[in-house]
């Protein structure tokens, strides 16, 4: 058997074992699999299933099985051993039960996921992408550790269900501090602004089918992290827990599509865009929170239910463009969309399937991400009856902010979808080879098609998805089921994205029966007389270029530094401007990367080699141990 057959036969077992998980999770409530007690109550190792990881899982054994047909074309039979790795180390985290086993599974899947990030590591941008990923990855497990660390000295044990079971009787400073912490930990995996930084430099260089766990997988179960501190360990959570969500939500989802927007990288583009549906998911956690705080459990009930949706559905299109994106960079050597053009002809299958996912990524009735977005309003909407002014008004600029991030986004992908699949071929060369060369239905297709079928069937059909994430709602607050939460807005899923669809079609249809009994006829695009050439078509820089004006006050202004390019027909000299939009934050991560730099080099005195120095640390150590363990 060889290492990539391995590695597919396990990633999809593991896949097989997280949906069996998923569906004893919603059929039967929580269960343990595993605890085995140690001598430090600290290190008790327990595992284990609930409701609330249940969409997780699911989502996870589809995105394995996907992914691992993927990888029967993958370049590096190692990626695919390192992707089951990686797979089981998410599926880890997702069943651990016990500080012990979360920070165990969550720094192995760190660990894994590291190296798939640094798969390419020839490149000095990848060396430096996986530094800043580990720096990113390294703190906010930290920040972790800490936080499960104080909820665990105010329980009986160190296991979650011992430490749930305190968790009313917490002081409000420390449950303000595991919140924090939290948020730092989980947040910065997510992928949530400020902490966003290291996510458009990792993802673009991981392989495809990594790049698809991490945006479509990996960020979610770091969402399921804070979603436990909030909804369990850290129990009940305060109403001031659910206004920060909303805003870093609103801030998150605004800010990660303004920037998609001016980029013209593919994958970093699609990186992007992950942080603005973390922040969409992240403003219906707070939503869930801030309903549960005063009470409205049916509200509650909803807004989580929008969260939980939008997650499966950002891991099925996120994961079906990075796919789509990898067979682009294979076949074209290049993501920039300003060298792209004319696939459509050429990727007969990457085409149809990539403009699914444009479609469901921007909320496009009748496709998943339509129906999530919808309930994300729903509940954004409904808060507006709480009774906090304070609330009223943080709702309010949520539901701007999210109707402003989908305009934002339908234009992004109409600039994506646009430069790089219509339209003629920028690049003759590859033009030429296109009339011969087709693309091949093989392993790499069939996982897209997957997603592509799973975006369109839950958007048509979303109660397969919703009924049973209802259940999941009701389990994780601690309440039956409400009424009024399988009532409107919920009971008219079935029949919502089909009405909506219904009038613009039929609008399309009555202009082409026009167009067709007044006998308009096609002719050359005009030009003012000259030769139609593709430097005539729209480029991804004058499409944005509007919007990158309107909004100047939020980006940075353009930087332009000279770089080399191969020559082109239209670009007649080597040397070109090349123009980029610089990220405060980034540029605030590259100081510190920096300063944590001279600080690890000034660090090496512990690395001296002296005898007595390393006799001092195990002293040291064992001191620490003989003092806990006589606690």
């Amino acid at each position: 058997m060889t290492l990539r057959s391995f590695g597919v036969g396990a990633t999809w077992a593991v896949s097989l074992v997280a949906a069996y998980l998923a569906f004893v999770a919603i059929e039967h409530g929580p269960a343990t699999l595993a605890s085995i007690s140690a001598v430090l109550p600290a290190l008790a190792f327990d595992v284990g299933v609930t409701p609330l990881a249940a969409p997780f899982l699911a989502l996870l054994a589809i995105l394995g099985a996907a992914v691992g047909a993927w990888c029967l074309r993958c370049d590096r039979p190692v990626d695919a051993a390192l992707i089951a790795g990686f797979v089981a180390t998410m599926l880890l985290v997702l069943v651990a039960r016990s500080v012990f086993a979360f920070v165990l599974a969550w720094e192995m899947m760190s660990l894994v996921s590291a190296f798939l990030v640094a798969a390419n590591h020839g490149r000095r941008s990848v060396r430096r992408a996986t530094f800043v990923y580990l720096a990113v990855a390294q703190s906010g497990a930290l920040c972790i550790l800490v936080a499960l660390l104080l909820l665990a000295n105010h329980a009986s044990g160190a296991t979650f269900s011992d430490i749930a079971k305190s968790a009313a009787s917490i002081p409000a400073g420390t449950r303000t501090a595991v919140f924090l912490l939290a948020l730092i930990g989980f947040g910065s995996k997510a992928g949530l602004l400020p902490l966003h930084f290291w996510l458009p430099r990792a993802h673009p260089v991981a392989p495809p089918g990594a790049s698809a766990l991490l945006s479509g997988a990996m960020l979610k179960v770091a969402l399921y992290g804070l979603c436990v501190i909030a909804f369990e360990l850290a129990a009940p959570a305060p109403a001031a827990w659910g206004i920060v969500l909303v805003v870093l939500g609103t801030i998150s989802a605004i800010g990660g599509v303004l920037y998609a927007l001016v980029d013209h990288d593919l994958k970093r583009l699609l990186a992007y865009h992950s942080v603005e549906n973390v922040g969409i998911i992240t403003i219906g956690i707070g939503v869930a929170l801030l309903a549960r705080s005063s009470g409205a459990m049916a509200l509650a009930a909803l807004a989580l239910i929008a969260a939980l949706f939008h997650a499966i559905n950002h891991g099925l299109f996120k994961s079906l463009l990075f796919m789509g994106a990898g067979i682009v960079a294979k076949t074209q050597g290049t993501v920039d969309l300003e060298r792209l053009g004319g696939l459509w002809g050429r990727l007969k299958w990457t085409a149809p399937f990539f403009l699914i996912g444009c479609a469901a990524i921007v909320a496009l009735p009748p496709l998943n991400g339509f129906v999530s977005e919808w309930l994300t309003f729903q509940g954004l909407i409904g808060g507006f009856a709480l009774s906090d002014p304070t609330t009223r008004l943080v709702l309010l600029g949520a539901t701007a902010g999210l109707a402003l991030t989908g305009g934002l986004a339908a234009a992004c992908f109409v600039k994506v979808f646009g430069v790089a699949f219509l339209g003629r071929s920028r690049r003759p060369e590859k033009s030429h080879s296109s009339e011969t060369e087709q693309e091949r239905f093989d392993g790499a297709t069939f996982a897209q098609a997957v997603l592509a079928a799973c975006c369109v069937v839950f958007g048509l059909v979303p109660a397969l998805a919703v009924v049973s994430l209802a259940r999941v709602a009701a389990a994780t607050l601690g309440a039956p089921m409400i009424a009024g939460v399988t009532a409107s807005p919920l009971a008219s899923l079935p029949v919502l994205p089909i009405a909506l669809i219904a009038l613009p079609a039929a609008g399309a249809l009555a202009c082409l029966v026009l167009a067709a009994r007044l006998g308009l006829r096609r002719v050359p695009t005009w030009t003012c007389g000259s030769p139609v050439t593709p430097a005539a078509q729209y480029t991804a820089t004058a499409f944005s270029k509007p919007l990158r004006m309107i909004f100047a006050f939020i980006l940075q202004p353009e930087h332009r530094r000279l770089v080399e390019s191969g020559p082109s027909p239209w670009f007649p000299a080597r040397i070109v401007y090349h123009i980029e939009s610089h990220d405060v934050i980034d540029e605030g991560a590259r100081w510190l990367g920096a300063l944590a730099l001279r600080a690890a080099r000034r660090s090496r005195a512990l690395q001296s080699g002296s005898l007595r120095l390393y006799l001092a640390y195990a002293v040291a150590a064992l001191v620490l141990v003989v003092a806990l363990a006589r606690r």
